[in-house]
């Protein structure tokens, strides 16, 4: 194990250098990410270079960090900013684990999260403190072509397909922020004011995505349109050759005409005449979503959440949380 490593903050010239010569980074480790987060969550994103006793440069962790009721939090990622995967780039957890206490010490921070793509490191965040958790996420490797991609459809995803061209669904991709901004928000707002909860996802976060990512192409945005009404979306951001389902909207009193089934399949076409050999659909840990996604030939993958509470304070919080949750996030509006 490396002795003496250091994070301190780097300019985006050395992050984004480093970031083109790893290809296990993703979009979430990019500096146009962090950005994101910071215009669309109001959260503060240190850009952290992993720095060994010499001085050389051996990777990059981006901490998001926010003061909630009085605890100084802090994660890579952090929970409720919308960023399934992110870590430490281009070392490995053990290395870097030391290096995040001390600074995590140095800083004052209450409560650290950290992810790992890697489900085997368990034991290493367990030996450091760290409660882990070990979910899963849904991906589509892609297929030569879209004939073997339709067949990779089960049955009854296929006839979903099938039963919404037929009805009349139509699913475009507008081209510009007005288009689509005011009409998917609203239907983001009712997919969460129907569940009884406060919606995560304001315009100014719609806003940033496509601002930071649409004109370098690495967005795409869809609307599925029935008898003239917007009545489903979904968010589509990539880097390089993977793509990742972020987000999607529907009104519930048009699921009849199963308007997701014919987005996600239009994506699906985007993705491989763009070259993406490998869709994210992120995230498989409520059942129902994920027997959506599985109908489109997903396979499941394990990784890592990972917590810990570094105060007394932190602990107190943790439980308050885990009971009283929703009624925190009315009473501090997050």
């Amino acid at each position: 194990m490396a002795v003496g490593l250091k994070l301190r903050a780097v300019e985006r010239e050395l992050w984004q250098e480093f970031l083109m010569e790893h290809s296990p980074g993703s979009l979430f480790h990019r500096w146009e990410w962090q950005d994101i987060l910071e215009a669309g969550f109001g959260v503060k994103v240190s850009r952290l270079g992993i720095f060994d006793a010499q001085g050389g440069f051996r990777g990059l962790l981006p901490l998001v960090e926010r003061k909630l009721g009085g605890l100084k939090l802090a994660g890579s990622p952090l929970s409720g900013v919308a960023t399934p995967h992110s870590g430490p780039l281009g070392i490995s957890l053990a290395e870097v684990l030391p290096a995040l206490e001390e600074y995590a010490r140095e800083h004052r921070l209450d409560y650290v999260e950290i992810g790992c793509p890697e489900a085997g490191q368990g034991e290493v965040l367990l030996a450091a403190g760290y409660a882990v958790e070990e979910l899963k996420t849904l991906e589509i490797h892609m297929p030569p072509d879209e004939e073997t991609l339709w067949s990779g459809l089960e049955v009854r995803c296929r006839n979903a397909v099938r039963k919404a061209e037929k009805s009349g669904v139509e699913v475009y991709e507008p081209q510009h922020l007005e288009d689509w901004l005011d009409a998917y928000h609203e239907l983001s707002r009712g997919v969460y004011l129907r569940q009884g909860k406060e919606p995560p996802f304001s315009k100014a976060y719609f806003a940033a995505l496509w601002g930071k990512l649409k004109p370098a192409g690495d967005l795409v945005v869809l609307l599925a349109r029935f008898e003239g009404k917007i009545i489903a979306g979904g968010i589509f951001p990539r880097d390089r050759q993977a793509a990742y389902y972020l987000d999607g909207v529907s009104d519930r009193e048009y699921n009849k005409v199963v308007p997701n089934n014919l987005i996600q399949w239009e994506y699906l076409k985007r993705a491989l005449q763009a070259g993406i050999t490998h869709y994210d659909m992120v995230g498989a840990n409520i059942p129902s979503i994920a027997k959506f996604k599985q109908s489109f030939g997903s396979k499941e993958r394990a990784y890592l959440y990972a917590y810990r509470s570094r105060t007394w304070r932190a602990r107190l919080g943790r439980w308050a949380y885990a009971k009283f949750g929703s009624q925190i996030k009315k009473l501090l509006h997050v």
